[in-house]
């Protein structure tokens, strides 16, 4: 019985620490498309809690030790798997206006920084619901300056990968004949 208070209490202490620190302690945490992981820190902490619990309850009703065991785990999995669900619920309530890496291709920004050739400026995305600034770089390596509009055409880690939105004008002069234009005039 003292084995599986041990586990209950380090599952309370765990979900405690968890919220008071936030995403401190998800170090198993999967990146997923919701924002919720299976193997968050509070999943596992009410997982704990709950086969802790569990086990406390089985020995006390002088259940067999294994079937106390298997009883636990499966509730323990039960729990995990419920707070999952709800915890995946509430963040895909509250992500709507969130804009995830992978949602930001094909988005404009402006540069707030300018890029310099082969290296990383700074972008600022407006959306629905803000601004967010964030490290860019140029997709072909060409510099792109302060104040220019670009399209976000990759994400890696928290870095943009970004191209200009218009041409850039060409230097040489166009021809003032209309030959080129495949029209007739006359």
């Amino acid at each position: 019985m003292l084995l599986y208070l041990a586990i209950a209490l380090v599952g309370v202490l765990f979900l405690v620490a968890s919220a008071i620190l936030g995403e401190v302690l998800d170090v198993l945490h999967l990146d997923t498309d919701d924002g919720a992981s299976p193997f968050s820190a509070k999943v596992i902490a009410a997982a704990l809690t709950a086969f802790g619990a569990t086990g406390m309850i089985t020995t006390a009703a002088d259940w067999a030790t294994a079937l106390g065991a298997v009883t636990s785990g499966i509730v323990a999995l039960l729990v995990g798997a419920s707070v999952w669900w709800v915890t995946s619920a509430l963040y895909r309530q509250t992500a709507s206006t969130d804009v995830s890496m992978s949602a930001m291709r094909g988005r404009l920004a402006e540069v707030t920084i300018g890029i310099p050739a082969g290296s990383v400026g700074e972008v600022l995305l407006t959306t629905a619901g803000g601004t967010r600034a964030m490290i860019a770089r140029s997709a072909d390596g060409a510099a792109i300056p302060h104040g220019e509009t670009v399209r976000i055409v990759e994400t890696v880690g928290n870095t943009v990968i970004v191209e200009r939105t218009q041409a850039q004008p060409d230097p040489t002069p166009a021809r003032a004949s209309g030959g080129e234009s495949g029209g007739s005039h006359g």
